[in-house]
């Protein structure tokens, strides 16, 4: 009846950011990466001293791509610092 809970891998963001990252593959594809935006500014708000004062932040897309337990490419999602787009993840 309930979830299975372990710790958070992130203490700072906690177990819903778990929970949105295990979500993405699952999310609609046309939807996903936006879906995938909001994981990262939700790691931006947690982690502020990882963010420019553009509001860019390389290391939240890394620890992203680094705490999903897939690969994000495989879903359409491009992290914008090997890609060259802009971070716009808010």
């Amino acid at each position: 009846m309930f979830l299975d809970q372990k710790k958070p891998k992130d203490y700072d963001c906690g177990y819903n950011l778990d929970l949105m990252i295990d979500a993405v593959p699952r999310v609609e594809p046309e939807e996903r990466e936006e879906y995938a935006k909001r994981v990262v500014g939700l790691i931006k708000q947690s982690h502020p001293n990882w963010v420019d004062e553009n509001g860019q932040s390389r290391l939240a897309w890394d620890y992203y791509f680094e705490l999903a337990e897939y690969d994000p490419r495989e879903y359409g999602i491009e992290h914008p610092y090997e890609s060259g787009r802009v971070d716009d993840a808010r």
